[in-house]
């Protein structure tokens, strides 16, 4: 049975002639489906529902959406001529770049922390950087936990970088940053495959190429959806505020229905996915106590409140979260200035 491919992409985006590119590198054939985005198909409607953009790729019948995701899937899925190189720390530098490059053009910035963590073993040394509350710090120290690698904390005070921070991550200057031996690693995501990739025992992302691609999709839908509605719930009040979490909870309506027959995001264990998720679980009950609102009712969201207890309780996980009281007195700190700000 011939295998159908289809692009969906339109006479001038950028992004879907990252994917042609690809699939002409690979020698594949396939069907172009140019839209208008000033009137959107049903088929571009109905294959990202949650974009609404292109490119979309079409394998017998499966999406996949966000073109540099894509290009991950086209290189898993057909071996011919590599896109991205083999060595782990290679091909997670061309992912920290690629990365880079879509972000200059609309950068997002968060809260960030700073963390300095040495590992050491027979083989390898590996350091990283984090302050004691960092989200995207605890993915990989999560991480780092589960593959079973031992690791020293060092905390940095993010007012005063040190320079070895700036040494190591000059262009962004922030967290997490995972040094192995001697080679930095930045940019959370791309640290959790690199690790996936260069320990192999107790696998994080699923081997499956396209279930792989839509843990990818998923994890940039949490940093780019869900993250800034539960972010914009807390530091606003309001009209403002009730908007910021009715966004918020019909996001996580998407991510109620992943969990469906499953106890993680990974299956029966922890995976990729429920450490690029793992920030909810911790922070989400948080705000929720401080603007005195609901995101996530137990009775709306069955399966994901199952899931954020599941995720906290769970020895590799439970140790490792900072305290709540000292959290809640941060996440406090930070809704009041920003109210300040906008008095």
């Amino acid at each position: 049975m011939a295998e159908e491919l289809k692009l969906f992409s339109n006479w001038s985006s950028p992004f879907g002639f990252r994917v042609e590119h690809a699939l002409k590198m690979k020698g594949l054939e396939y069907e172009t489906v140019l839209e208008d985005l000033s009137n959107k198909s049903d088929s571009l409607l109905e294959y990202n529902p949650l974009y609404k953009k292109i490119p979309i790729l079409v394998h017998n019948g499966n999406p996949i959406c966000e073109s540099l995701v894509i290009l991950e899937y086209i290189d898993e899925t057909w071996k011919q001529c590599p896109l991205l190189p083999q060595d782990p720390y290679e091909k997670a530098t061309a992912r920290f770049w690629a990365k880079f490059g879509d972000e200059k053009a609309h950068f997002l910035s968060g809260i960030g922390d700073i963390f300095a963590d040495n590992i050491f073993n027979n083989n390898f040394q590996a350091a990283g950087f984090r302050t004691w509350s960092s989200r995207y710090s605890f993915r990989v120290v999560h991480a780092l936990k589960i593959k079973g690698l031992e690791y020293e904390t060092v905390l940095e005070d993010l007012s005063n970088k040190s320079a070895s921070l700036l040494e190591y991550n000059p262009i962004h200057k922030k967290v997490p940053i995972l040094v192995h031996n001697g080679k930095p690693i930045c940019e959370s995501l791309v640290i959790l495959e690199y690790i996936d990739e260069t320990w192999k025992q107790c696998p994080l992302l699923p081997q499956h190429p396209y279930e792989k691609a839509m843990a990818r999709f998923w994890a940039k839908f949490g940093d780019e959806k869900i993250l800034p509605s539960v972010t914009s719930a807390l530091i606003s009040q309001g009209k403002e505020q009730e908007e910021a979490v009715a966004t918020a909870v019909a996001n996580l309506k998407f991510i109620e229905e992943l969990l469906k027959g499953k106890k993680f995001f990974g299956g029966d264990t922890i995976g990729y996915l429920d450490l690029a998720f793992g920030w909810m679980a911790n922070l989400i009950s948080i705000v929720e106590e401080i603007v005195d609102m609901k995101l996530v009712n137990a009775e709306i969201f069955p399966l994901l409140s199952t899931w954020m207890n599941n995720f906290l309780a769970h020895p590799m996980i439970k140790e490792l979260w900072p305290p709540r009281d000292r959290m809640f007195n941060k996440f406090i700190g930070i809704r009041e200035l920003n109210l300040r700000k906008d008095a």
